[in-house]
């Protein structure tokens, strides 16, 4: 099942994120790996490599993700949509407080709660990150 992302395609994914993951915003700089093309709709269910369905994930968010669209709402147990980079915008959904991804929707709870954006490794990522003024 694996696809080939055309180089064109993939340089244009990462141009557009501006070289940062598009669910927890690390940039691609401070990664131990490289960020990936995520597809928002998984191979498995048709989704197609084009430039609508991809989005820049970093490693731990892409293996997070994996082939889900979406979640149950910790809150309220309905199953909601991931937060789509494609259709969403970051600020709308996430508000940054420290260096912890708050939600502003249920999207957000669902993406925060299975990409385990707010996991101690991710926080202690983030806050050097802020420390130095390298994040956000």
């Amino acid at each position: 099942m694996r696809s080939e992302i055309p180089n064109h395609l993939r340089r244009l994914v990462i141009e557009r994120a501006g070289n940062r993951c598009e669910y927890c915003l690390l940039p691609q700089w401070a990664a131990l790996h490289k960020h990936e093309p995520d597809h928002l709709i998984p191979r498995q269910h048709d989704g197609k490599t084009e430039e609508e369905n991809l989005a820049l994930a970093c490693f731990r968010c892409n293996r997070y993700k994996g082939p889900n669209v979406g979640a149950f709402d910790p809150v309220t147990g309905q199953l909601v949509p991931l937060f789509n980079p494609r259709l969403h915008k970051w600020s709308d959904h996430f508000v940054l407080e420290g260096a912890t991804i708050r939600a502003l929707t249920a999207e957000a709870r669902v993406t925060i709660k299975l990409l385990h954006l707010n996991d101690e490794d991710h926080i202690t990522e983030r806050r050097h990150l802020l420390d130095a003024g390298l994040y956000g």
